[in-house]
């Protein structure tokens, strides 16, 4: 496994857990995972962090800050 492999792989980590990347995209990401411990240790972290966010964190943010975050993203993009 290269740096880059590595690199590839976590900066699409979020859309693959999120389900939302490509049937090709899955392949190359679940082959990685398969064959780099690294980041499959990532990757199993990013799973639990959502649980224990989804689980522990249910208050809901504050409007100005929901505005804020909205108005960042849409700036981004």
């Amino acid at each position: 496994m290269s740096d880059d492999d590595c690199h590839a792989a976590l900066r699409d980590l979020q859309t693959f857990l999120d389900g939302e990347c490509g049937a090709s995209l899955e392949r190359v990401i679940t082959a990685h995972l398969r064959e780099c411990a690294p980041c499959v240790h990532r990757a199993d972290f990013e799973r639990e962090l959502r649980v224990v966010l989804a689980t522990r964190c249910r208050d809901a943010a504050p409007a100005h800050l929901v505005e804020r975050v909205i108005v960042t993203l849409t700036q981004r993009g």
